[in-house]
């Protein structure tokens, strides 16, 4: 693949059980007026989404990987990652929580600023369902890393993390759940990159709703800041 048909952006979508979701994602995604390429990784559903997954395939242009069972969303990612080819990569969620129309925002950033990696800040749009659990999660990850490494990120637990491909591979990214989104902004962090924040949209959504991190997450993405710090 030659520069000029090389897409600019690589989507990676990875899926566990989001059939009331999916198809409108991967829609927007599709929608989105950049040079792109989409890759859909169905990690193990059991709830119809890998039917609507394979129905879309007929009407959008995406690659797919398929896992059984299900391995978790950083192994997904790190799958995906194996068939990229555009210049930069971002990974969207299936559950609806983010703007895709915010990638467009990032992308500028990081083709005009001299950055190496934008790193998506949720403003929730409302507060139906921010709870206390998510926002404590939030300011203590922010307070853990100002503790240990002195650096400030607001949102480290953020999907929309942007970077190069390249740079990405470099990291050795090998948390294969939860812990995917903190590993990466501490490995860019020891790496020095330089990382700008942007304000992104937010829809939060309960667990009676599809929600998916728990607390044996939760933990995972604590020890992650801890380990990394002293590896």
């Amino acid at each position: 693949m030659n520069a000029e048909t090389k897409p600019l952006i690589s989507i990676i979508i990875p899926v566990f059980n989001e059939s009331k979701t999916v198809a409108a994602v991967i829609k927007r995604i599709n929608d989105l007026p950049v040079a792109k390429e989409i890759i859909v990784v169905d990690d193990g559903s059991t709830d119809g989404s890998k039917e609507i997954i394979a129905a879309l395939a007929k009407q959008y242009a995406f690659s797919l990987i398929t896992h059984s069972p299900n391995k978790g969303k950083g192994a997904s990612v790190l799958a995906a990652v194996k068939l990229a080819t555009g210049k930069y990569l971002i990974v969207e969620d299936s559950d609806m929580e983010l703007n895709p129309q915010d990638i467009l925002k990032m992308l500028g950033m990081i083709r005009t600023k001299n950055v190496d990696m934008v790193n998506g800040n949720r403003q929730a749009t409302c507060t139906r369902n921010t709870n206390f659990i998510s926002m404590l999660a939030k300011k203590n990850t922010k307070n853990l890393l100002w503790l240990l490494y002195g650096k400030n990120i607001n949102d480290l637990l953020s999907s929309y993390k942007l970077c190069t491909l390249e740079n990405f591979k470099i990291l050795d990214i090998q948390s294969q759940r939860f812990g995917f989104e903190t590993e990466w902004i501490i490995k860019a962090l020891k790496k020095k990159w330089i990382i700008k924040e942007v304000y992104i949209d937010y829809y939060p959504r309960k667990i009676t709703e599809g929600k998916k991190i728990t607390v044996k997450d939760g933990f995972e993405i604590i020890w992650n800041i801890i380990k990394y710090r002293f590896s």
